[in-house]
């Protein structure tokens, strides 16, 4: 199990390799072919190249129970092409010396990638963020404005909607600015100290100034995520950074899952988490993130005895945006049920 562990942190960030196209490979879907891994390949690229479908990957790993993590692929490991299925044949080992380097070190801590040889360390490159909406958590700033009415007499708002806004200061508001819609959620709790950390803001959108009046001050709703309505706040927009540039931390930080922009009780793959680090903390986005939880002995376990156990891995995420005290990250793969509380560690040099 230690093994798998290490080997799974190890190659868990191969999923962030390039998902640039590659060409396209005609072929017979009825008759069976054999390819054998190269460097720089990825399930993306293979599922485009050989059946035609770079959003087949998933179902690799459904197709093929024995692969605990669909991005384990290695050069030399053989795949099959056939019936427009691609089959992994999961015939990689660790070499004796660095299986017995990577125990040792989950003996003493959680898994590190340090703990695998340099040869299997990924190269973490570049991932593409998919999707709209995210969010900040606020602890004092004040909204810039909020949208008091629009001219459809609708209770949910949309794309397009001409809406009536109160800005705070208007002397600096100027027709074609953009503003991001957010609404305020719960108050943030950290699982740990109890400290309070501010408010959940759910991103909605943007909205466009079209017109400054006497007092007044209209806009046309420009891009939605999520329902809006009366009420919402406006603060300063932030372009969306769809690709991210991969890169390790340079210190070891530990933190906390605060919370999360799905308002779901669970989180997993594809969602984003708002975590207790931040620029203050040397945290910026394109760093990696471990998700992990304190294992406790199971019930056939031996109750009483007084030793340590390695958390458990449940998954790894990238950051997306950083801010002041927090950060929000995306979950690049989760292989257990992710919740608010749990831990946090940044993949250091």
């Amino acid at each position: 199990m230690t093994k798998q562990i290490c080997i799974w942190l190890s190659l868990l960030t191969l999923l962030l390799a390039s998902f640039s196209a590659l060409p396209v490979f005609a072929q017979d879907q009825k008759k069976e072919q054999t390819y054998i891994i190269k460097k720089g390949d990825t399930l993306w690229g293979i599922s485009e190249r050989f059946i035609n479908d770079p959003y087949y990957w998933p179902n690799l790993w459904s197709n093929n129970p024995e692969v605990t993590n669909p991005h384990l692929i290695y050069p030399g490991q053989e795949i099959r092409i056939y019936d427009g299925r691609v089959i992994i044949v999961p015939t990689y080992t660790l070499p004796k010396e660095q299986e017995t380097a990577a125990e040792a070190t989950a003996a003493e801590k959680a898994p590190q990638p340090e703990a695998i040889s340099e040869q299997l360390e990924p190269e973490l490159e570049t991932v593409f963020k998919t999707g709209g909406g995210g969010g900040f958590i606020t602890s004092d700033a004040k909204p810039l404005g909020i949208i008091v009415d629009s001219v459809d007499d609708r209770t949910l708002l949309t794309q397009n909607d001409m809406v009536f806004l109160r800005m705070e200061d208007i002397s600096t508001v100027n027709v074609g600015d953009t503003y991001g819609i957010y609404r305020r959620g719960n108050l943030v709790i950290h699982p740990s100290t109890k400290e309070t950390y501010g408010n959940m803001m759910y991103d909605l959108g943007t909205l466009q100034i079209t017109g400054v009046g006497n007092g007044y001050v209209t806009a046309r709703i420009d891009k939605v995520f999520r329902e809006v309505e009366r009420g919402a706040e406006l603060y300063p927009y932030t372009p969306q950074v769809m690709e991210i540039s991969l890169k390790k931390s340079e210190n070891e930080m530990t933190g906390y899952i605060l919370s999360a922009y799905s308002e779901k009780l669970t989180q997993g793959q594809h969602d984003v988490v708002f975590v207790d680090l931040g620029a203050e903390d040397g945290l910026w986005a394109g760093n990696m993130l471990y998700i992990t939880r304190p294992r406790t002995i199971t019930e056939k376990g031996l109750q009483q005895a007084d030793a340590p156990l390695p958390d458990d891995l449940l998954g790894a995420a990238v950051i997306i945006e950083t801010r002041a005290k927090t950060s929000a990250a995306l979950i690049l793969k989760s292989v257990k049920t992710i919740f608010r509380g749990d831990n946090v560690m940044t993949i250091v040099e």
